[in-house]
């Protein structure tokens, strides 16, 4: 029974075990992650850093966005960030979502672009 006691206690999470998480792939002439310090969703908010690089040179530009799913299953889907210049272009920056209707699963989509054109893309998620 002790034994039982114990293994069920380190099974559990506590917001201080947090892990980091950091969804990412690559597809033709882009690659990208979104890293997120701590996620032991649900959460309302959170904090994440996106990386998108360029890594062909093709004249055709890299992005990325966060995706994240609802409460409800519904996916939402964040505004795109680009790289535009060129061939090992490295974009990042620092930001938070917010989503009243909760942060479940993380992930990110990266993909090639002419223009608003997506051509490819990859997703994964955390």
């Amino acid at each position: 029974m002790a034994a039982t006691a114990m293994l069920i206690g380190t099974l559990t999470t506590s917001p201080a075990q947090a892990a980091a998480v950091s969804p990412g792939c690559t597809t033709k002439g882009a690659e990208g992650f979104i890293y997120i310090p701590k996620f032991d969703g649900p959460v309302t908010s959170l904090k994440l850093e996106w990386h998108i690089t360029d890594i062909l040179a093709d004249d055709h530009h890299a992005r990325i966005r966060f995706l994240s799913k609802q409460h409800n299953g519904k996916i939402h889907y964040w505004p795109w960030h680009k790289a535009m210049g060129g061939k090992g272009d490295h974009q990042y920056a620092p930001t938070t979502a917010n989503d009243d209707y909760g942060i479940f699963d993380v992930g990110a989509e990266v993909a090639r672009f002419e223009g608003n054109t997506k051509l490819n893309s990859c997703v994964e998620w955390a």
